[in-house]
């Protein structure tokens, strides 16, 4: 089996030399014939051999090319003749049944080696790694003991390489293996690592490692180097339980930017699928800035959840122009897939390790080390939907390494380039299925065309006909009553196609699930050995992004008199219509951001193992808008009554007149003018002791010692809403920026809790991880300290128990801009429309939100504590389960209520709403909501509890390759919350208010596959269960949940360059197809979905896509 799939492309041509053999006439082989086959690749001189003899030969295209065939010339049986073309290559021929011969491999003598690694103090060097280039055991680590054995290895000359964290790599060269033999190595005691030593370069020759290793945690983070990652490294079997997600896993899942990869793999986030949330008014929300949202790790907010690159703070993405109380996490699809070496991720509280508001946990994005020193690396990747239509998405990437002034000086230099077009309501079709009849005849209908109905009900074409028409498809608006022949009582209920391939409105037929992005990547770095006890570093990286989401699209409601020379009807009536701006073009409004950071690191080695890091970081975004602010009612209705502006035309066909765009319209900044909503930096710095080989009494540990410092800073802004005659618009307001500054002081110790020679003989390791900070901030209340305490310890037989407790005091996240009040006003910030669902309506419409500041807000106390167990066993046959616990309590728990939270937590928050009265007639329970106040909050208290399961299995000589099953579960058991000490408490599982949405019980990943050298193949799962719903959406829902919902994907990987003529130790070419949503699962229902599309989105918008990935190495 794996002979024939590991030459998955050959068989194809056998297939054809099979077709093309019995296509020639057959021929008794019994005499001899004349062959003249001179020496030449024994592929071809077998296919010469079946043309002379006529005869068919089945054997492996890829193995023989290899292979060197002897010269045959002269009268040979075609039996003998084989024999002397096949001498000396490792392969024979022999007669299958049906008279055809067949080319197998022989079987060949191997032998083995063994060996066994010592640390400096005498005790066995586990899990170090040791490469055997040149054989398909190219990688294996050592056991418990400190041993390596190495098995069927064919006779030759070998090098060997080991390398582990904390020791200096061990080389050996010309080992003699020879066959049915053992080649015993004497003892070898690795050296602890010098952190800053200059190992000579070299190449590891001959196949490629496998295209996915087992074990996620096993990349070895080499010596710190300056401006690297600043935190220790950390592993998925220590004291707390990091998830490790390597550069492979990131490869195989064929995306195109890091959040995608993100929202797939870690359970732990929001499962929800971003796009964009729609709200009328908010022409720039979540729109055009928001960075990812689904960095929300166990239900906790975005802004609980920390984000690192290279344990530095990623700076967030503001806009000085918002009023939400929402964080705007860091946008990580700034960071280029090709670099990324691993994520690790932390789901529990962490602040003593990394600051902040550590509380839901930490994502740690690890770039790669200067390894690939003098090779460039090209990667690109395409994916687009399987449904008949097009949404591409695309990356490219190049990068460089060199290393200059005799290996002093490492360069690195990295451009990548990102394009994304998303899928639209013409191809996916969501709101078609959703459109429905309006209850009442006077509501406001805002279709395809303007629909018109007559005033206070009046009939528009005689005595008892309908109040009701809409204008006709194409329709110019001079036609006249006859216009509107066979159209009475016809309301417009088609979406609204306007030209172009976007337009933002969910109304539109051509509204985008997403946004449309071409982004710009570099970045350059370089590390100089000055000393060769100091070392100084650079990182730099500059993003260019521009966001487009297609025209927008203004509803109106004109009144238009009975003397209009464009009213046909002889009174009053009133046009709902959806209107464009066409002569501005599809792509006015665009949005341009730009993130620059430098990263200036020096470290200095010192006595005993010691060494000092100086850290400086430097990060500033600016987040720039063209576009439009809205339109003006009163002065659209002014070129109304002027006979200026008809509304009785088809607006999808005939744009408005020059008047509406030079009147009417308002811009952001000006007419054609970039204006700045954003400009935002950050400095941090830091400084490091750290010992990684300290020696205690209870052996060897690891302390890191230092402080850090942070100052946030957004300059105000002044949003200026101008007509085109540079006028100021009503709509104009003023926004203060603010400076925030933080400092800390922490300190963590890695130790083994006990010297060997105290530890009973079924206890192999106890080790600790404890860690301090203090912080400190501009306010008193801002000041806490956060310990941290992990403890592990592994028990004979491959079992480990482990646990911890952490703390976070999370201070009140001040906003960072507010809108300046008028004097004796309340203080709130000033409103901004936004789309609510108004449960005791059933109805979505827009109303008035502005942030109420609260001055008295109060820390939160959160306390995590986690216990789990880790079993891994075996070497050819490797198993690991994992289980984790997670409990988190949280007291004066801080929340940012969003309009939606606000309205869900009416009857608890009643002053945070203003309804209207009841109009005569309505028979609703409550008038339409016309405002809230949103803003931070202190709720009671939260208390959460969560399972973290891992399941791997690994055969690594299973058919001559790897095969591999792993599962993923994360179970959540307990999401309690109290709004207020004297309210009810909630379980937002299982009777959940919706101040919580997006939690699931069970998340799951799964999958299985098998790889060798060159090819692999495999199958991935995912699985979302049903998750509750408020009472409130019931009614809309249907239901009282979201069904669950499973995807399949499949993929193949393939080591092209084995077919290609040059050096293959040098030069690689990889490639990957994958199929995502294999079988095509429609997402589950979700009536109040916020993209209006009655779909809850888990996975890609476009459903069915494929992926193809090559990476080319030279």
């Amino acid at each position: 089996f794996p002979a024939v799939f590991s030459s998955r492309i050959a068989v194809l041509l056998r297939c054809l030399l099979w077709c093309a053999a019995g296509l020639l006439p057959a021929r008794s082989a019994a005499g001899p014939l004349d062959f003249d086959l001179p020496p030449q690749p024994a592929a071809d001189a077998l296919l010469a051999f079946s043309h002379q003899a006529k005869i068919e030969v089945l054997f492996s295209f890829d193995e023989l090319r290899q292979v060197k065939s002897a010269g045959v010339t002269g009268r040979y049986e075609p039996e003998n003749a084989l024999v002397h073309l096949l001498r000396d290559t490792g392969f024979a021929a022999r007669r299958n049944g049906k008279g055809k011969f067949v080319v197998t491999p022989l079987a060949r003598p191997t032998g083995s080696i063994k060996g066994r690694l010592l640390t400096a103090e005498g005790a066995p060097a586990r899990g170090v790694r040791v490469a055997l280039p040149g054989t398909r055991q190219a990688m294996t680590t050592t056991d418990e003991q400190g041993e390596v054995d190495i098995a069927s290895i064919p006779p030759g000359t070998y090098r060997l390489f080991a390398a582990g964290t904390g020791f200096e790599p061990l080389k050996m060269t010309d080992l003699q293996v020879l066959p049915n033999r053992v080649l015993t190595l004497d003892t070898q005691v690795l050296r602890a690592a010098e952190d800053l030593v200059r190992l000579e370069p070299y190449v590891v020759e001959g196949d490629p490692v496998p295209l996915r290793p087992f074990d996620g945690s096993r990349a070895s983070p080499g010596p710190q180097r300056a401006a690297g990652n600043l935190d220790l490294p950390r592993s998925g079997d220590g004291p707390l339980p990091y998830m490790i997600y390597d550069r492979d896993q990131i490869t195989r899942s064929g995306v195109v930017n890091l959040n995608e990869f993100l929202q797939r793999e870690v359970l732990e986030t929001d499962a929800r699928t971003t796009g964009q949330d729609f709200n009328q008014g908010n022409v720039f929300r979540n729109s055009v800035f928001g960075g990812p949202t689904n960095l929300k790790l166990r239900g906790f907010g975005a802004d609980e959840t920390v984000v690192l690159v290279n344990g530095r703070r990623m700076p967030e993405m503001l806009t000085g122009f918002s009023n939400e109380s929402d964080y705007r996490a860091p946008d990580v699809n700034l960071i280029p897939l090709s670099l990324v070496q691993q994520v690790e991720v932390l789901p529990a509280s962490a602040s003593a390790l990394y600051s902040g508001n550590a509380v839901g946990g930490v994502i740690n994005i690890v770039l790669r080390p200067e390894a690939d020193e003098n090779a460039t690396e090209v990667a690109a990747t395409y994916t687009n939907a399987l449904g008949g239509f097009g949404a591409p998405q695309s990356s490219v990437s190049l990068t460089h390494g060199r290393t200059l002034l005799d290996g002093a000086l490492r360069m690195r230099l990295n451009a990548s380039f990102i394009r994304a077009r998303p899928a639209t309501e013409a191809q996916l079709g969501f709101h078609h299925g959703r459109i429905r009849e309006p209850e009442s005849l006077t509501d406001a209908v805002y279709g395809a065309t303007p629909t018109v109905r007559g005033a206070d009900g009046a009939a528009l074409f005689g005595p008892g006909t309908s109040s009701l028409t809409s204008v006709a498809p194409g329709a110019d608006g001079t036609g006249g009553l006859a216009a509107f022949a066979g159209r009475p009582g016809v309301r417009s209920l088609d979406l609204f196609d306007p030209p172009g391939g976007m337009a933002y409105s969910p109304s539109s037929v051509d509204f985008p699930y997403g946004r449309r992005q071409r982004r710009a990547v570099f970045v350059g770095s370089a590390v100089y050995d000055i000393l060769p006890w100091a070392q100084i570093g650079l990182d730099v990286i500059h993003a260019r992004t521009v966001v487009n989401r297609g025209y927008d699209v203004l509803t109106g409601d004109l009144a238009l008199r009975a003397d209009s020379p464009f009213n046909p009807f002889a009174q009053e009536v009133f046009v709902s219509l959806n209107e464009t701006a066409p002569v501005l073009g599809e792509n006015y409004s665009e949005a341009r951001l730009q993130f620059s950071s430098a990263v200036l690191g020096l470290i200095v080695k010192l006595p005993a193992k010691w060494q000092v890091a100086l850290d400086t970081q430097y990060a500033h975004n600016v987040a720039k808008y063209r576009g439009l602010a809205g339109v003006d009612a009163g002065r659209w209705q002014e070129l109304v009554d002027q006979g200026l502006y008809n509304p009785l035309r088809d607006t999808q066909v005939h744009g408005p007149p020059g008047e509406f765009y030079d009147r009417a319209l308002i811009y952001f900044g000006g007419r054609g003018r970039f204006a700045t909503l954003g400009d935002y930096d950050t400095l941090d710095a830091a400084v490091r002791l750290t010992n990684q080989l300290l020696v205690l009494p209870t052996g060897r540990g690891v302390v890191n010692l230092g402080a850090d410092y942070r100052r946030n800073h957004l300059a105000g802004t002044e949003a200026v809403k101008r007509f085109a005659d540079g006028s100021v618009a009503d709509e104009s307001s003023q926004w203060d920026g603010r400076t925030l500054q933080r400092f800390s002081l922490f300190g963590e110790l890695q130790a083994p809790l006990l010297p060997d020679r105290r530890r009973p003989h079924w206890l192999q390791a106890a080790d600790a991880d404890l860690a301090v900070r203090y912080v400190a901030a501009d306010t008193s209340r801002e000041t806490n300290v956060a310990p941290t305490l992990g403890l592990k310890f592994d028990l004979a037989g491959g079992l480990s128990v482990r646990g911890s407790f952490t703390t976070s005091n999370r201070f009140p996240t001040p906003q960072m801009s507010r809108g300046v009040s008028a004097p004796g006003s309340s203080g709130a910030s000033a409103p901004e429309y936004a789309r609510i669902l108004d449960p005791l309506r059933n109805q979505n419409y827009d109303i008035l939100a502005s942030d109420a500041i609260d001055p008295d807000l109060r820390a939160e106390s959160a306390i995590t504590q986690t216990v789990g167990l880790v079993y891994q066993r075996g070497e050819t046959h490797r198993a690991r389960i994992g289980v984790d616990f997670v409990d988190t309590r949280k007291t004066h728990e801080l929340v940012g209520l969003d309009p939606q939270m606000v309205i869900n937590l009416e009857e608890l928050l009643p002053g945070r709403v203003v309804r209207e009265p009841l109009e005569p007639g309505d028979t609703h329970r409550a008038g339409r909501v016309s405002s809230v106040l949103t803003g931070a909050v202190n709720m009671a208290w939260r208390h959460s509890q969560s399972w973290n399961a891992s399941a791997d299995y690994a055969w690594t000589e299973c058919l001559g390759g790897s095969l591999e099953f792993y599962g993923r579960l994360v179970y959540t058991q307990r999401y309690d919350r109290q709004v207020q000490p004297t309210s009810a408490m909630v379980d937002e599982l299982r009777q959940p208010d919706g101040s919580a949405s997006e939690l699931l019980k069970y998340r799951a990943n799964f999958g299985a596959s098998w790889t060798n050298h060159g090819y692999g193949f495999g199958l991935d799962g995912h699985y979302f269960h049903s998750r509750i719903l408020p009472t409130q959406e019931w009614p809309s829902q249907g239901s009282d949940q979201i069904k669950p919902f499973w995807q399949f994907d499949t993929y193949v990987q393939c080591d092209l360059g084995r077919w290609l003529p040059w050096d293959r130790a040098r030069h690689r070419l990889r490639g990957q197809l994958r199929i995502n949503n294999l079988f095509g699962a429609g997402f589950p229902k979700y009536a109040n979905e916020s993209t209006g599309a009655g779909a809850q989105p888990y996975g890609d918008w476009r459903g069915r896509t494929y992926s193809l990935s090559l990476t080319a190495t030279f």
